[in-house]
C-alpha cells in the first residue's frame, strides 16, 4: 500500500451500483482510515458495498478499494465488522480502517 501525507491532495470518488455517491478532494488526510472515516461522514445513509477510487495527485498513484458501508448505524460506533452471537449480543471484530 502506498503511503499518504497530510500534505497531499487526494480525490475520492464513491461509487456504488455505478452510481456517484461521492466525489470531492481531501487535504490532511494521514491514513486509509482517515479516508474512509471522511466518506461515512459525507455519504449518509448508505449501506452495502461501494468503490471507493482514490487518486493521490501529489504522489502520482491511484487505488481502487471495494468496502462494505452500513452508515445507517449509529453516529458513534467504530467502522468495525460486526455478528450475531444468536443470543441477541453482537459481536465485533476489529476494522481495517480504526
Amino acid at each position: 500500500m502506498t503511503a499518504i501525507n497530510r500534505t497531499d491532495t487526494l480525490y475520492v470518488t464513491a461509487l456504488s451500483s455505478g452510481v456517484t455517491l461521492l466525489s470531492t478532494s481531501l487535504r490532511g488526510a494521514e491514513s486509509m482510515g482517515d479516508v474512509l472515516r471522511h466518506v461515512k461522514s459525507q455519504a449518509e445513509m448508505t449501506k452495502g458495498v461501494v468503490t471507493l477510487r482514490i487518486r493521490n495527485s501529489t504522489q502520482g498513484w491511484v487505488q481502487q478499494h471495494n468496502v462494505v458501508l452500513n452508515t445507517q448505524a449509529k453516529p458513534n460506533m467504530s467502522a468495525g465488522f460486526y455478528a450475531s452471537t444468536g443470543r441477541g449480543q453482537r459481536k465485533s471484530y476489529p476494522s481495517l480502517f480504526d
